[in-house]
């Protein structure tokens, strides 16, 4: 459930970051309890201490890294900072509406959602949707540049998600690749790969599968501009493209 409330927290910021606009929508007032629930945990994990503060240089921030229950790294060369946590979670979570990132669509110019999923269901009344390992991660041009450096894009996701997410895709912005059963391998072309694309009611179902949603600025991670899911070893009910 942590990594879903993680999850929704980063969209409900991100539709500032894109256009200015609210860019998520959903029933009984989960924005509201998303950002109960941040508050929540920046409280249980601060606690009364007294420390001096000094500034790191970003040559020496560069070469630090933690590892135990979270592991933060810091590339200089590719920009990319993450910070992974070693959480497992399972959860059944239904949400009647999820909406991300309305604007007009840079090719097309007609406005729309990059996300339009409806009768979202994470998990099911039988089976849990289970996580292990959330990571965040922010892709920056110019890192050692204090004076030029800039946001590109921001991600949250897991390396291993099994179980399945049920929804009506009205609008979807991805790429999904998926399981082949008999090599127990990702099919070498991806099932979907593209922008706003109607994929109707489906069920796709993680196979410790990558899971990842990404706000990019600039498309240098997914090659659009955007909100962008992505998800490999899945399976796919039904299989059929519409």
């Amino acid at each position: 459930m942590a990594f879903l409330l993680l999850i929704l927290e980063v969209m409900s910021l991100g539709g500032k970051f894109i256009n200015g606009e609210n860019a998520i929508t959903m029933e009984r007032s989960m924005k509201s309890r998303l950002s109960v629930f941040a508050f929540i945990l920046i409280c249980v994990w601060a606690s009364p201490a007294h420390a001096w503060m000094w500034e790191v240089s970003d040559e020496v921030l560069s070469e630090v890294t933690g590892e135990g229950f979270s592991q933060f790294t810091l590339d200089p060369t590719t920009g990319v900072a993450r910070a992974f946590f070693n959480v497992n979670a399972a959860t059944y979570t239904e949400v009647a509406s999820l909406k991300m990132g309305y604007y007009a669509d840079p090719v097309s110019g007609l406005n729309g959602w990059d996300q339009d999923w409806t009768t979202v269901s994470f998990g099911s009344s039988t089976e849990d949707l289970v996580i292990k390992g959330v990571y965040l991660e922010a892709g920056f041009s110019s890192l050692t540049d204090p004076a030029n450096r800039q946001l590109n894009y921001i991600s949250i996701g897991t390396p291993d998600l099994t179980g399945p997410i049920t929804a009506d895709f009205n609008s979807f912005s991805g790429k999904i690749i998926r399981l082949d059963t008999t090599t127990n391998q990702n099919e070498t072309t991806p099932w979907v790969n593209g922008r706003r694309i109607s994929l109707g009611a489906r069920t796709l179902y993680g196979n410790n599968s990558n899971f990842s949603v990404t706000l990019d600025r600039t498309g240098v991670k997914t090659g659009y501009t955007g909100w962008w899911v992505e998800m490999d070893r899945a399976t796919v009910t039904p299989d059929t493209l519409p």
